[in-house]
């Protein structure tokens, strides 16, 4: 049986997606780490990574978010993904959240079952 969850930010490119996600599954769970999870989903590769959060920032013009693999501004319609690595900052497109494409939903159903 599948988690459930909310899907609360989808960020997506040609080559990759990032996805903020909510577990529905643990309402009194005190952990936020456990609770929300920011996902980055290779396209190509068909592999899920949890990225590793640091920290955000909320501002009206945009949303920051540093985590140990990268650091992601976006506002309401783009993203700039900058990856730890030095390698070149990857743009991507704030899509409705409403319905994840299926390869991305089904490697999240599989993250969760063994998280």
């Amino acid at each position: 049986m599948p988690v459930p969850y909310r899907t609360l930010f989808l960020l997506d490119s040609a080559e990759m997606s990032l996805v903020e996600i909510k577990r529905l599954d643990r309402p009194d769970e005190p952990d936020r780490g456990t609770l929300y999870s920011w996902l980055q989903f290779d396209k190509a590769a068909g592999t899920l990574t949890k990225l590793d959060f640091v920290s955000m920032d909320s501002q009206p013009e945009a949303e920051q978010r540093e985590f140990r693999q990268g650091q992601l501004r976006f506002d309401l319609r783009e993203a700039t993904y900058r990856p730890a690595d030095d390698t070149s900052p990857r743009t991507l497109l704030v899509c409705p959240t409403t319905e994840l494409p299926a390869a991305l939903a089904a490697a999240i159903d599989r993250y969760l079952l063994t998280a």
